[in-house]
Formats: C-alpha cells, structure tokens, sequence
C-alpha cells in the first residue's frame, strides 16, 4: 500500500478548510429565500411564515401584547425584487418586473424640499397642505433608509389634515454626505443637526416625533431624551432598545474581527429592507432607496463612516439612561414579524422605563419596516395617539395577518 506523503496530505487539508470557510461566507452572503424572491416573474408566491413568538401571558406593565395563535401558512407578497435588483435587468434591460397596485399611488406625493443648515443641505418631505395648528409630526429612519420610506404614511397623514415631516438625516438620500473631516457622524453631531433643522423649517414649537430603525433612529430617542422641552409626544417603531438586540446583515459585517473584508465593498441598501420582514419588497422602492449606494461613491462611504462611529452596545446603553428621565408620553408601536429585532428585547427594555411609556403590539402582520408593510395601521395608531384617543381599540383599517384577518386579536 503506498502512503500519501506527510505534506500532501496537509495541503489537502489546508485546501479543505479554506473551502470550507468560503462556503460559509457565501452561505452568509446571500439572503434568505423566506424572505426575499431571487429570480421569479410572479407577484405572489406561497410560503411557511414563521410564526409569532411566544410572549408570556401576563402582559407586563404598561403592555399591550398579542395573544400567541396559529399563523397562516400562505402569505400574499408584494412585489418581488430580483436578487441584487440587477441582475434580473440586465437580462431583461428594456422591461421591469411586474408591480402589485398600491392604491396609495393614487394619493398626492408629498412635496420635496431642502434646507441649508450649518453649511449642509438637510432634504427632506413634507406634506402639502398640513393644518400647523394641530402641531407636527417629524419622522426620522433608521441606518442605510431615507425620509422616503414614510412616503406613503405623509400621505395619508395629509390627507388628514396633519402637518408632517420625513428628514433625510446626512448622509443619506437626498441629504448632503459631507466629508467625516467636516462632520464625524457621531450621535452628537446628529442630535445637535436635527436641533438647527427643526428651527430652519419653520417648526417653532414642540413637536410629535416618530423614530425607526438602527443607529439613526436611535439617535432619534436620543434627541427626544436629550431634549425633553422640543418633543410633546415619542412614538418608537421597530428600533434596537434592549441590550440583547444584535446587529443584522449587512450591519453585524462592519463590526468585529473581519470589519475590514466589508468596508469599500458595494451597499446593498434595498435588501435590507427586504430581509426586515415577510412580504417581498416592491422593486421600485428597491431602486430609490438603491440609489445614493449605486450612483455615488460618497453615500456609501457615509454609511461606512457611521459603522467607525457606532459602538452598537454602548449606544443602546446611552440611549436606555437617558431615557430614563423622559416623561412625556411615548407609545412603542412593534411590528412582531420583525426579522431583525425580537419582541422580548423591548418588553425586556421597558421594565425600569416611565410609566408614560407604553408597548403595543401591531395587531398586523408587520415586519422591521411598519411603513413599508402597513402604513394605513401606523397612521391610525399614531393620529390615535396624538389625539389622545384609545389606540388599543379594534382597528378600522384593513388589515393583514393570519387568513387576511387583520393579525391577532388584542
């Protein structure tokens, strides 16, 4: 019998590992296919959704939670988007993929401005005709979105008469993406810009502040801990609160030991939007919130200079003390189909929080991103709020869930 020699057999072994390593890196790489549809010319597809996790029985204090039930085995999707949203166009350069109808598409766009504010421009939507006297709703997005994800929620809340804002905050979508020399990206610079905004146009008085999303909309329950005195109420949608939230793809990629693999490399901002849910994303929203990342080099290298700012940890810790002392009514309305955050982590958070501050469930089948998946029910449940009004009552929207039924019952 001939023995393989000593060195073949670790060159062998070496081959094999490395193999080994790149196929967990590409397995990681690409998204999850319950999530998103990859290469499909359909509209709907038929698939497992996960069901909601379990809560305990006994709410805790100020909650008002979902009771565990069985959930649908098929779920209408929205449009699909195609892989990296290129790779379906290239082979077919001259079509788009096939769209649902939103009939929020017949609605009036909210109108696009700017404001110039310490040397950068701060762009941002707001509503048409909005009654000023019934004060502001400002909203503020999370990490790698833009003011244009609230795009149809502006314009349902104009439609009610409210005057609302959707910030682009710096250094993503339409807003300036200075040099990290001009400005560091820092929590401090964003509070202290959104406090010269505000002012700039025209909000002159406390506002109805609504946040969303990693690292920015954090930084957005910063402010209204930070400065009690410009905020009348804080409603919180789907943002790392509890100290066992974690960092997503592509986030968790520019922290740790192989940071440096991720940074200079392609920012695929609309799927990571798609993966936050169950409903496959719409391709044209996709490609807008696509874009800054796919036209110019200076918007990705904004957001790799917020990931060098962010110390994901300490600034859940930061924002938890400061809020400690908020006591101006606050409502944290939770998409429990969030595929990045747990439900748990927040009825963790709010435990040793104000007795001001409450936890409801969206009684919808709501992902990560509430106003992708249904604005109509986050307008109801923030007007209801900003009245004063009971926003636990039976929905009067349309709504998604289990059988089409509008979700669990509260």
């Amino acid at each position: 019998v001939k023995m393989v020699p000593a060195t073949m057999m670790t060159r062998v072994l070496g081959a094999t590992c490395m193999l080994a390593m790149l196929v967990l890196l590409v397995t990681r790489a690409v998204p999850s296919g319950k999530r998103v549809q990859s290469s499909m010319r359909i509209q709907t597809r038929t698939f497992s959704q996960q069901p909601l996790k379990k809560v305990q029985l006994c709410a805790p204090r100020n909650s008002v939670l979902p009771q565990p039930q069985k959930s649908s085995r098929s779920q209408p999707l929205r449009a699909a988007i195609f892989g990296d949203g290129g790779a379906w166009q290239r082979q077919n350069p001259d079509e788009y993929p096939e769209q649902v109808e939103n009939p929020l598409d017949k609605l009036p766009d909210p109108q696009r401005d700017s404001v110039e504010v310490a040397g950068n421009t701060w762009s941002y939507l707001r509503t048409a005709n909005g009654d000023k006297s019934k004060g502001t709703i400002v909203f503020t997005h999370g990490i790698l979105s833009a003011g244009y994800s609230f795009k149809d929620t502006l314009k349902l809340l104009e439609k009610e008469g409210y005057d609302a804002i959707a910030v682009d905050w710096l250094g993503c979508g339409e807003s300036s993406k200075p040099d990290k020399n001009s400005f560091d990206f820092s929590p401090e610079a964003y509070v202290q810009g959104l406090k010269g905004f505000l002012p700039a146009v025209g909000v002159d008085k406390p506002v109805f502040l609504v946040t969303q999303g990693y690292y920015l909309g954090q930084i957005g329950v910063l402010f209204a801990a930070e400065n009690k005195d410009m905020v009348e109420k804080l409603v919180i949608l789907n943002t790392p609160l509890g100290k066992s939230s974690k960092l997503p793809d592509p986030l968790g990629s520019y922290t740790g030991l192989l940071k440096g693999f991720a940074f200079g490399k392609k920012v695929d901002a609309g799927m990571y939007h798609a993966g936050g849910g169950p409903y496959a994303f719409n391709y044209t929203d996709y490609r807008i919130l696509q874009a800054p990342y796919k036209e110019r080099d200076e918007a990705r290298l904004s957001f790799e200079a917020m990931m060098e700012n962010m110390d994901f940890n300490a600034l859940v810790q930061r924002v938890s003390s400061a809020y400690t002392s908020f006591r101006k009514p606050a409502l944290i309305a939770w998409g429990t189909d969030d595929r990045y955050l747990d439900l748990n982590t927040v009825i963790e958070w709010t435990q040793d929080k104000p007795t001001a501050t409450k936890l409801f469930a969206l009684p919808a089948t709501i992902g990560h991103f509430p106003q992708f998946d249904f604005p109509q029910q986050i307008v109801e449940t923030i007007t209801r709020f900003v009245e004063g009004k009971d926003w636990t009552a039976p929905s009067d929207v349309q709504g998604k869930g289990p059988e089409g039924g509008g979700g669990p019952d509260l």
